[in-house]
């Protein structure tokens, strides 16, 4: 499979303007602790930041990006650890780079690592029926739906160079789709007890499922953009009662804003600019910043 293109879809800038948000401003920041996980790191921690490279795959089959991302998080925790300690941190010493793989996937209803096998077969058999897969995997939270229109981010980073511990970097996620959300207008944000992020008490318009291995991270976010919440009515959207997902499309109209462009190829650009923002670090094409692990992305597609 042929990998789109970055470039085609705009410039990267490495820093964003600002928008009206429920979340602080992000800064060159004030303390090296990453335990309030604001994101706040020094100006000289900053300026060791990697430059990330970012690919959209376009539609990728959920087990396809599955096996992919498996692949690289393997190649990478190799490269990273057959290093002296003492050499980690030296980014020349390396090949593959920190990516932000952007896509979107066919219909599948996905589960997490705590709710292995617990699915009764009549009822995968059900979803099967709905013209969906199923697949259990390796990440945290509950089943949630992928499909057309949601704008799936699984970022691939070593931790350990951005400063970060697990906790925050979840948080730095829930705030990159709050500014995504903030752009169109929209006051997105997280509720105490319950993951994603959220546009009301009861609807969800991100959902949040990451999985982190000696520092490197997989899986990630799923941004419903234009999708079809039909998919969502059939199950019970990571497991929480009461609670529905919504996407921006929908949003918008509510806001009056029907004629807004809120499809994944308008959101994308969006997207990755709040990213950037978030994290403090340049965003770049991949084949750009690391043609080793362009390659090998697309050699696994």
């Amino acid at each position: 499979m042929a990998i789109t293109s970055s470039r085609n879809f705009g410039r990267i800038l490495s820093r964003v303007p600002s928008y009206p948000t429920t979340y602080r401003a992000y800064s060159a920041a004030t303390t090296t602790s990453t335990n309030d996980c604001t994101l706040s790191r020094t100006a000289e921690q900053l300026s060791q930041l990697p430059t990330i490279g970012y690919v959209y795959l376009g539609e990728v089959p959920y087990r396809k990006a599955l096996e992919m991302q498996k692949q690289l998080c393997r190649r990478r925790i190799d490269e990273i650890y057959a290093l002296p300690q003492a050499a980690r941190a030296d980014l020349s010493r390396r090949q593959f780079s920190d990516t932000l793989i952007l896509l979107q996937h066919p219909p599948v209803y996905t589960n997490g690592r705590r709710n292995h096998g617990k699915l009764q077969p009549d009822e995968i058999e059900r979803l099967h029926a709905l013209g969906c897969d199923y697949v259990e995997t390796n990440r945290g939270g509950e089943i949630t739906f992928h499909g057309p229109g949601q704008l799936v981010g699984y970022p691939n980073m070593y931790l350990k160079d951005h400063f970060l511990a697990t906790k925050c970097y979840v948080k730095g996620l829930e705030y990159t789709i709050a500014e995504t959300c903030a752009h169109f207008g929209i006051e997105a944000n997280t509720i105490p007890g319950f993951p994603g992020v959220w546009t009301s008490p009861t609807q969800k318009v991100a959902a949040l499922g990451t999985h982190v291995q000696r520092y490197v991270t997989s899986h990630g976010f799923a941004l419903n953009c234009t999708t079809d919440m039909k998919w969502f009515r059939e199950i019970i959207p990571c497991g929480l009662e009461g609670k529905t997902a919504i996407s921006l499309q929908t949003l918008m109209e509510q806001h009056g804003k029907p004629s807004c462009d809120t499809s994944v190829d308008a959101v994308l650009p969006i997207l990755r600019q709040s990213f950037a923002k978030v994290f403090g670090c340049n965003v770049k094409p991949l084949e750009d910043v690391s043609p080793a692990t362009f390659r090998f992305i697309q050699e696994l597609l």
